[in-house]
């Protein structure tokens, strides 16, 4: 699992290759845990802010408890669109 420091707190993420029917091909992207999103607050819709570059590397957030569960089970279930899961990516 990866992380984010933002202000002197971890919080995780995990990075996965998929496909899906929304997208031509293959897919990397990053998920993060809804922590993180709080955390980042309103100031991650303002441009050229520490919290917009992170939140722009974020594909998606998830409830803090499901960011530990089997990638495979990510990807299919708890994701704004089902994806089939390829690989998990450890930076």
């Amino acid at each position: 699992m990866n992380v984010i420091n933002f202000k002197g707190i971890e919080y995780p993420t995990r990075t996965f290759k998929v496909i899906s029917d929304e997208f031509d091909g293959e897919q990397i992207f990053t998920i993060a845990t809804e922590s993180l999103d709080e955390a980042l607050g309103d100031d991650k819709e303002e441009f050229d802010t520490e919290e917009n570059d992170i939140d722009c590397t974020i594909y998606f957030y998830v409830e803090d408890k499901v960011i530990d569960l089997d990638a495979k089970e990510i990807c299919e279930n708890h994701l704004d669109v089902e994806m089939e899961f390829i690989e998990e990516i450890f930076e």
